[in-house]
């Protein structure tokens, strides 16, 4: 960097200027144009699924509509239908009266039934065992015989399936056929003799209409789960491209595949057009930036070397020197502000002499205040050994129970292992038991190594306090809390459950909102604070994955179970906590 100093201040200023401005605002650009690129690609990779997912939707309602007749004719749930069947099985004519009569019974239950297909332009035909169409559609005679194609198509299907409707493409292109039949094979389900068999076609228009999305870069096809193509929309007669944001949805009732394939280039053109048209913008605003700031480096220049003089004398030694202040341009607000700055500096030593002042007397009033607990605990031991002594074992250990608690309360910003929080839990609850009379039963289990987890301290003890003080309200004979940790992967599992009076489904419900905060706790501020603290703790302390759940026991009471995830920053060393005397 040597090289620079051969050059002036007013030429350093406008490197500056390039090197700062220039190269950040290159950054800036690339970074944009990455991020815009990347964020447009997912968001029109999330169009094109949520448009997969309505096309699916409205071709699984119309495989609903087809599996409808299919179903209504084939498991015969109309006597009369199933004997027109069996009447006319053989028929290919108008011979008789009854045939008449047969055909009327059916053609009035398929036009019932078509009134499902009408949006979806369905071609319905019932052929019998001579491959005559019973029923068809307007434009198709009655008894006329079954297209060959059409026969020889079907003929390929298995004719034993009698649950399962069978698909087949038929006419036009291979890619593109005219019609996706759904055949099913109709039989009497007295001696299993083939009645008739059901043809449902959907037409092609049916098909290029749901998948036409108006873009025509986006290619949409559908095929089968036998991977025969069963319509494409889109495209342009070019082929694409370079890279394919592909989405994908299936149907699960009839397996078909439906795919969206939109060529990247396609959005990558769109998005350089405006990336062009913008930073030609910018770069002419930052030309002009540019000039001027060469001409505001330069007029700036000129005063700065008048400065200079006087700050070298400050420089030199002279510290009660003060620059001269003339007139009221930029040199001048500059001059007096440096003034100032040491008139600053002499109140700023004495305001650190006063600080430092105030900081031993906060520090006298903390060591004041560590010692007033330290007292107390000190008082507390003479009199449990006084108790003990005189053979008062109750309130001895009563006394014992409070000062561990004491203990735990001077210390409550630091945290403590899991083991150590069951003790001072069991602590609490020995004190709970004097306080309420209750002869309460507490069993922590932990499993493996969890116990050596540090956790914030009293963390537990208001789920312990909300089993004693509600679920155990109406005094059961044989009141029992039960507390259980494991490692399920990187989370470790906290159940606390108590055989207490339980909760209302409807209040465990409400409850639960409030411990995931999806509801207003004004609503209820008096309820359960202490559970909604103890759930707000956990997600501040350790994000969004930890998480407190409420539910109800399997022999009455409740069970709540907390979920932490554990690091190796949480796995710490527990700090010394030394007792009183």
């Amino acid at each position: 960097m040597k090289w620079l100093s051969r050059f002036s201040f007013h030429r350093r200023l406008q490197f500056t200027f390039l090197i700062l401005i220039l190269l950040p605002f290159i950054v800036v650009t690339f970074w944009s144009y990455t991020s815009v690129r990347e964020n447009v690609s997912d968001k029109i990779t999330r169009s094109n699924e949520e448009t997969l997912k309505v096309i699916a939707n409205q071709i699984e309602k119309t495989v609903d509509s087809i599996s409808f007749v299919s179903v209504y004719f084939s498991e015969a749930y109309d006597p009369a239908v199933l004997e027109s069947l069996r009447y006319l099985k053989n028929s290919v004519n108008f011979g008789n009266y009854g045939v008449y009569t047969h055909y009327n019974k059916l053609k009035t239950t398929a036009n019932i039934l078509s009134v499902q297909s009408l949006d979806a332009d369905l071609q319905i035909m019932l052929v019998n065992r001579e491959n005559r169409i019973l029923i068809g559609n307007q434009d198709i005679p009655v008894f006329s015989v079954l297209p060959e194609r059409l026969l020889q198509e079907s003929g390929k299907l298995d004719e034993r399936e009698k649950i399962a409707l069978q698909w087949f493409p038929y006419g036009g292109d291979p890619s593109a056929p005219d019609y996706y039949y759904a055949v099913r094979f109709i039989t009497d389900p007295l001696n299993q003799d083939k009645l008739a068999t059901l043809y449902v076609g959907i037409p092609s228009h049916y098909f290029h209409n749901l998948l036409d999305t108006g873009n025509n870069a986006n290619v949409l096809s559908l095929v089968d789960q036998m991977g025969r193509s069963i319509a494409v929309k889109g495209g342009n007669d070019t082929p694409a491209k370079g890279s394919l944001l592909v989405s994908e949805a299936r149907i699960p009732k009839v397996g078909w595949l439906l795919t969206s394939e939109t060529p990247r280039s396609s959005i990558d053109s769109h998005i350089n057009r405006e990336f062009l048209v913008s930073i030609s913008i910018v770069g002419l605003f930052f030309l002009a930036f540019l000039i001027l700031s060469m001409l505001w480096a330069g007029y700036i220049n000129k005063p700065i070397s008048l400065l200079r003089a006087s700050v070298k004398q400050y420089v030199g030694g002279n510290r009660a020197v003060r620059i001269p202040v003339r007139g009221k341009d930029e040199v001048a607000v500059l001059s007096a502000a440096f003034n100032q700055m040491l008139e600053d500096m002499n109140q700023l030593l004495q305001q650190v002499e006063s600080e430092q002042e105030e900081k031993r007397r906060l520090e006298l009033q903390a060591l004041a205040a560590q010692i007033r607990p330290h007292f107390l605990l000190n008082t507390l031991n003479s009199i449990k050994v006084d108790l003990l002594l005189s053979g008062d074992q109750p309130h001895g250990a009563m006394i014992d129970a409070l000062m561990k608690l004491l203990r735990v309360y001077v210390h409550v910003d630091q945290p403590l292992e899991l083991a150590e929080e069951c003790k001072v839990l069991g602590s609490y609850v020995q004190v709970m038991q004097i306080r309420n009379r209750l002869d309460i039963a507490f069993q922590c289990v932990l499993d493996g190594n969890v116990g050596g987890i540090m956790l914030p301290r009293l963390l537990l003890q208001p789920i312990v306090e909300n089993a004693i003080s509600h679920g155990f309200s109406a005094r059961p004979a044989n009141p029992a809390i039960w507390l259980e940790a494991s490692m399920e992967e990187d989370l470790l599992k906290i159940s606390i459950r108590d055989n207490g009076r339980g909760m209302q489904d409807d209040k465990l419900q409400r409850l639960n909102r409030r411990l995931l905060g999806t509801e207003d706790t004004t609503l209820w501020p008096e309820k359960g604070v202490g559970l909604v603290n103890t759930a707000r703790r956990l997600q501040v302390l350790y994000g969004y994955r930890a998480r407190l759940s409420a539910q109800a026991g399997t022999d009455g009471g409740m069970t709540f179970t907390l979920y932490i995830p554990v690091t190796s920053e949480k796995e710490a060393v527990p700090l010394d906590d030394p007792d009183a005397d």
